[in-house]
C-alpha cells in the first residue's frame, strides 16, 4: 500500500508513556554494565598499589570482559527478540548488583580479578543499552533519535557519576566500600525501577509508538493479533550477508579501539601527569558530560539530517583529542581534549541502535544490534590491552595515541560508504521460523 498514512494525536493530554521509559532507561544505564566497564580505569592505581599487579595485568582484566561480552552479547539479543527485553532487564539487573558489590572481596589473586571480569558481563548483559535500546525502538518512530539520545545519554550521566561516587569512597574508605556501595546503589535504586517502571511495548498498555494512534481505517490493522502483523526488516542471516553490515560493524569496531584508550587509561595517565585521583576523575567527568552532550546532539540531528553525515561530523572529536594527549595534554586542554572523545562516544551508541533500526529493521534488532556491540566491544577489548602494554613497555601512551588517532580517519570513511537507507522487506512471521 503506497498511499501515505495520516496521523492524529491521540486525545489524551497526559504525557506519553513512552517518556518514562525514557527515564528509566537513563536511570538504569548510569548504573549498568556499559558505565562500569568504562570506569574501569578509576581503580587501576587502586589495584597497582593493593596488590602490586602491572598495568598490563589489569589491563588484560577489561580485555576479559569485552572477549566475554563479544561471545555472549549476541545470545543476549537472541533472548530478548524472543521474550522481551522486561524479562532479561529484572534478573540481569539483580546479578549485576550483587556481582559488583562481590568485588569488594576481591583477593590478591589476578585469577580472581580475571574471573571477576567474566561474571560482570555475563551477569549483567542484560543491563547494556543493548536492552534498553529494544525498548526504546519499540515505543518510538518518529521521534526515533531524540528518544535514543535522552535516554541512552544514561551512560555519559553514569560516566560521570559513578568514578566521582567510586573517589570519594576511596578517598573515605577504600576501594573495596566503592564497590559495595555502587553493587547497593544498582540494588536499592535500579532494580525497583525496572521491575515497576519499564513496559517492553506501546500495545502492552493499549498505546501506540510515539503517542500518535493511525486513522480509523488503520485500527483494525494495527489492533490484530501481534502473531498476525508483518514484521519489518530482514533476518540476521540475511544482514550478515550485507556489506552495509560489515562496514558497520568495523566502524563500531575502530570507535571501539580508540576510544576505549582513553575510558581505560585517562585516569591513570592523568595521575601519571602529576594530577591527584580527585582531580583525574574531574578530568574523567567531562567524559560522561560530553557523552550525554552526544548523544543528545546526535540523537536529535539523526532525525533531521542522513545519520552517516551526522556520526562522521562527531567522529572527528577522537582524531584532534587523541592527537593533543599523544602532544603531552593536561589541564584545561586534556578536559578538551576528553570532551571531543566523550561527544563521539555518545553519538557512537545511538547510532548502534539508530543504524541497526533504518538499515536492517526490527524483526532481529536485538541479534543484529548485539553482533554490531560485539564489534565495538572488540576493539574495546584490544585498545586497553595495547595501552597498558605499551606503559609497561615503554613507559607512556605516546605512540598508540598517536595511532590510534590516524585509525579514526578509517571510521569515517566506512560510514560514508554505507550508503542510503534501504526499504525493509515486511514479511509474516510464518513464512520464516526463525529471525536468526
Amino acid at each position: 500500500m503506497n498511499e501515505k498514512v495520516e496521523l492524529t494525536a491521540t486525545k489524551d493530554t497526559k504525557m506519553f508513556y513512552g517518556w518514562w521509559i525514557v527515564v528509566g532507561s537513563i536511570i538504569g544505564l548510569a548504573f549498568g554494565y556499559s558505565v562500569i566497564a568504562m570506569s574501569f580505569g578509576t581503580f587501576i592505581k587502586e589495584f597497582e598499589t593493593s596488590f602490586g599487579w602491572s598495568r598490563g595485568q589489569i589491563s588484560f582484566g577489561s580485555t576479559v570482559i569485552g572477549i566475554t561480552a563479544i561471545l555472549f552479547f549476541p545470545y543476549v539479543g537472541s533472548l530478548v527478540d524472543k521474550y522481551g527485553a522486561k524479562k532479561i532487564l529484572v534478573p540481569s539487573t539483580l546479578l549485576f548488583a550483587v556481582t559488583i558489590a562481590s568485588m569488594s572481596l576481591m583477593t590478591s589473586s589476578i585469577w580472581h580479578l580475571y574471573a571477576m571480569c567474566i561474571l560482570i558481563p555475563l551477569l549483567g548483559a542484560g543491563t547494556a543499552p543493548l536492552t534498553y535500546s529494544r525498548l526504546l525502538v519499540s515505543w518510538f518512530n518518529k521521534r526515533r533519535g531524540l528518544a535514543l539520545g535522552i535516554g541512552l545519554a544514561g551512560v555519559g550521566l553514569g560516566t560521570t557519576l559513578v568514578p566521582l561516587i567510586a573517589s570519594y569512597f576511596i578517598g573515605l574508605f577504600s576501594w573495596r566500600e566503592a564497590y559495595l556501595a555502587i553493587g547497593l546503589i544498582i540494588l536499592v535504586v535500579v532494580l525497583p525501577m525496572t521491575k515497576f517502571l519499564m513496559r517492553d511495548k506501546p500495545a502492552d498498555m493499549g498505546l501506540h509508538p510515539d503517542g500518535i494512534e493511525p486513522q480509523a481505517e488503520q485500527k483494525a490493522s494495527v489492533a490484530q493479533a501481534p502473531s498476525d502483523k508483518p514484521l519489518i526488516g530482514y533476518t540476521a542471516k540475511e544482514a550478515l550477508k550485507q556489506k552495509t553490515f560489515w562496514l558497520m560493524f568495523g566502524s563500531f569496531l575502530i570507535t571501539g579501539l580508540t576510544t576505549s584508550t582513553v575510558l581505560v587509561h585517562l585516569v591513570p595517565m592523568m595521575m601519571d601527569r602529576g594530577l591527584t585521583l580527585q582531580q583525574a576523575v574531574e578530568t574523567f567527568a567531562y567524559l560522561g558530560i560530553s557523552i550525554i552532550l552526544g548523544r543528545l546532539v546526535a540523537g536529535y540531528l539523526m532525525d533531521k539530517f542522513f545519520a552517516p553525515y551526522v556520526v562522521v561530523f562527531f567522529m572527528f572529536g577522537p582524531v584532534l583529542g587523541l592527537a593533543a594527549f599523544a602532544l603531552g595534554a593536561t589541564g584545561h586542554s586534556a578536559a578538551l581534549c576528553t570532551a571531543l572523545i566523550g561527544i563521539a562516544i555518545g553519538a557512537e551508541f545511538d547510532v548502534m541502535a539508530y543504524f541497526t533500526s533504518r538499515y536492517f529493521g526490527n524483526r532481529a534488532f536485538g541479534v543484529i544490534y548485539g553482533y554490531s556491540y560485539s564489534g565495538f566491544k572488540i576493539g574495546a577489548s584490544i585498545g586497553p590491552l595495547i595501552m597498558g602494554v605499551a606503559y609497561d613497555l615503554l613507559g607512556r601512551y605516546t605512540e598508540v595515541l598517536w595511532a590510534m588517532s590516524g585509525t579514526m580517519i578509517i571510521c569515517c570513511v566506512l560510514i560514508l560508504m554505507m550508503g542510503k537507507y534501504p526499504v525493509l522487506p515486511s514479511r509474516a512471521p510464518e513464512t520464516e521460523s526463525s529471525t536468526a
